[in-house]
């Protein structure tokens, strides 16, 4: 069918990582796409426009690791925040990086 199709090509398109629990890995495009990382709604999303043909299987992978890594970096940035008890507005923070990961 066109849907395993569709999988088997994520699924043989490879990434290397560079953050998070797969840092240093190839892993491949369909199972970031399945990761924690990518919340559901965007992953649908994804899948949709790539079996409209609007994103190629290159463009999907990009945004997966784009998202993996802006995660990992608003995490980082979090952690940074509550280890430093000087910054009494590390909640503001938390929400502004939240709204930027949706635009990934």
């Amino acid at each position: 069918s066109q849907e395993q199709q569709l999988r088997k090509s994520l699924k043989s398109a490879t990434v290397r990582v560079t953050a998070g629990e797969f840092r240093g890995q190839n892993i491949s495009v369909l199972d970031l796409l399945f990761s924690k990382y990518v919340p559901q709604g965007k992953r649908q999303e994804l899948l949709e426009l790539y079996r409209a043909g609007i994103l190629t299987t290159e463009q999907v992978a990009t945004v997966v690791t784009t998202i993996v890594n802006r995660t990992e970096a608003a995490n980082a940035a979090l952690a940074a925040n509550a280890r430093s008890p000087h910054r009494a507005a590390a909640g503001e923070d938390e929400k502004d990086c939240s709204a930027h990961l949706d635009d990934a």
